[in-house]
C-alpha cells in the first residue's frame, strides 16, 4: 500500500476527484471503440485499426497516469515503454501481441472506471455528509422532522447534538477514506501499468544489446582513430627522424652533423608530445593520479571559449564511471568549440544522491543534433552503466547537455 502521509489529504481528495472525471471520459471513449474494433473484425485490417488506435489511447493514458500521481500526490511509478522501434505495421502487431497493451486497456476500461466511480463517491458522500450534519442546526429547525432522531422525537436540542456528532465523524472519516482511495487508486496503477519483473528484465536485455552493439562500432572506431593518428602523426616523426639521424651518421661534416642531431632532437621532442596526447586520448593519466575535478578542470582550460568550472566531488567515484565522465566532458566542451559559436560555455560536476550529474552548458546558436556521431557514441557509454542523457537544444539558442551516472553507494 502507498504510504500517503496526512498532509496530503487535499491532494488524495483532488487525486479521486480527477480519478472520477477520467474515469468517466476513459469508458465513454474507450468502450465505443472496443465494441467497434469486435463488429468489424470481420473486416480484419478496420478492426484492428480501432484496435490500434484504443491500445495508442490507453497508453497516452498510462503516461497520463503517471504524471498525475507524480504532480498530485509526489508518487513515481514507472509505465512500459511504447514498442520496439521501425516498422510502424510492425509495432502495431506487436501491440495486439503484447500483454501489457491488454492490461492498459483493462485499466483504462474496467479498473479506472470502477474505481475512480466507487472511490469518488465514498469521498464524496464523506465529505457531503459532514457537512450537511454539521450544518444542521441552522436548517434543521425549519426541516419536517427536525425534531426527530431515526423517526423518534428527541427534541430539536438533542437531535442537532446528534447530527454534530455525526458530522464529526463523518468530517474525521473522509480524510483517511480519500487518503486510502487514492493509495488503492495508486497500487492498481502499479499493478496494471508498470512494468512487471519479466518485461523489466526483457527491456534490459534489450538495452544491453544495443549499447553492446553500439560500444563495439565505438571501440571499431576509437581503433582506427588511433591507428590513423599513429600513421599520420607519431609514426611520421619517427620515420622522419630516423631518416636524419641515418643522414647524421653518414655525413662526415662535424657541423651538418651536429645540425642535423638537433634536428632529429626536436623531431624526438615533437614525437613525444605526439604520443602523450594520444595517450591521454585514450585514457588520461591526471584522471588517474589527481581525479575527475583536474582532469575535467585541464579540459575546460584548454578549451578556446571561456569555460566556468564549478565541480563539487566530496570523494571520488568508480574509475569507470570517472572515465565516463571525462569524455563526456571533453566530447561536449569539444562540441562548444567547434560548432556552437558560443562565447561562453558552463561546466557543473557533483554528486545529487547516488548520481554524479555532468552539465554543460553554452550561448551558442543551438539545434544540436542529438543522432551525432560524437553524441551517439557517448549516448552509449552512459547507457552501458545505466546512465542518462539528456540534451536540450533549442533552435532559438543555447544547449544544455545533462548526463547522470548511477554510483555504487
Amino acid at each position: 500500500m502507498v504510504d500517503l502521509r496526512p498532509r496530503e489529504t487535499f491532494e488524495s481528495t483532488v487525486y479521486v476527484a480527477l480519478s472520477g472525471v477520467l474515469a468517466i471520459a476513459s469508458f465513454v471513449t474507450l468502450l465505443p471503440m472496443v465494441i467497434l474494433s469486435g463488429a468489424t473484425m470481420i473486416l480484419a485490417l478496420a478492426g484492428l485499426i480501432v484496435l490500434w488506435i484504443a491500445f495508442l489511447l490507453c497508453h497516452g493514458l498510462a503516461h497520463f497516469e503517471r504524471r498525475r500521481a507524480s504532480a498530485v500526490l509526489g508518487v513515481e511509478f514507472g509505465v512500459r515503454p511504447l514498442g520496439p522501434e521501425g516498422n510502424p505495421l510492425k509495432r502495431m502487431l506487436m501491440w495486439t501481441r503484447s500483454r501489457g497493451s491488454w492490461l492498459e486497456l483493462c485499466y483504462a476500461l474496467i479498473a479506472l472506471p470502477f474505481v475512480g466511480w466507487l472511490g469518488a463517491a465514498l469521498v464524496f458522500t464523506a465529505f457531503g455528509a459532514a457537512l450537511a450534519f454539521l450544518s444542521f442546526p441552522l436548517w434543521g429547525w425549519a426541516a419536517a422532522g427536525g425534531a426527530s432522531v431515526l423517526g423518534v422525537h428527541v427534541g430539536f436540542f438533542l437531535a442537532a447534538v446528534v447530527h454534530v456528532v455525526v458530522g464529526v465523524a463523518a468530517l474525521l472519516a473522509a480524510p483517511p477514506l480519500a487518503r486510502g482511495v487514492a493509495a488503492v487508486q495508486i497500487a492498481m496503477a502499479r499493478l496494471l501499468l508498470e512494468p512487471g519483473a519479466n518485461e523489466r528484465l526483457t527491456a534490459r536485455v534489450d538495452t544491453l544489446e544495443q549499447t553492446r552493439a553500439g560500444m563495439v562500432a565505438a571501440a571499431d572506431a576509437e581503433r582506427r582513430r588511433i591507428e590513423r593518428d599513429l600513421h599520420d602523426g607519431a609514426q611520421q616523426r619517427l620515420v622522419a627522424l630516423a631518416m636524419t639521424l641515418g643522414r647524421a651518421k653518414a655525413s662526415e661534416d662535424p657541423a651538418l652533423s651536429r645540425r642535423l642531431l638537433d634536428e632529429a632532437h626536436g623531431e624526438a621532442k615533437e614525437a613525444l608530445v605526439e604520443l602523450r596526447n594520444l595517450a591521454r586520448g585514450i585514457h588520461p593519466a591526471v584522471l588517474t593520479d589527481r581525479g575527475l575535478d583536474a582532469a575535467v578542470s585541464a579540459l575546460a582550460a584548454r578549451t578556446p571559449v571561456p569555460v566556468a568550472v564549478d565541480v563539487d566531488l566530496p570523494h571520488r567515484a568508480d574509475p569507470a564511471i570517472e572515465a565516463i565522465a571525462y569524455f563526456v566532458v571533453a566530447e561536449a566542451l569539444t562540441n562548444v568549440a567547434k560548432h556552437s559559436g558560443a562565447t561562453r560555455a558552463w561546466l557543473t560536476v557533483g554528486f545529487e544522491g547516488p548520481d554524479l550529474v555532468v552539465e554543460v552548458l553554452d550561448d551558442g546558436r543551438g539545434g544540436a543534433n542529438p543522432d551525432g556521431g560524437g553524441l551517439r557514441g557517448l549516448r552509449d557509454r552512459v547507457r552501458a552503466v545505466d546512465g542518462r542523457v539528456v540534451l536540450t537544444s533549442p533552435p532559438s539558442g543555447g544547449t544544455t547537455l545533462r548526463v547522470e551516472l548511477p554510483c555504487a553507494p
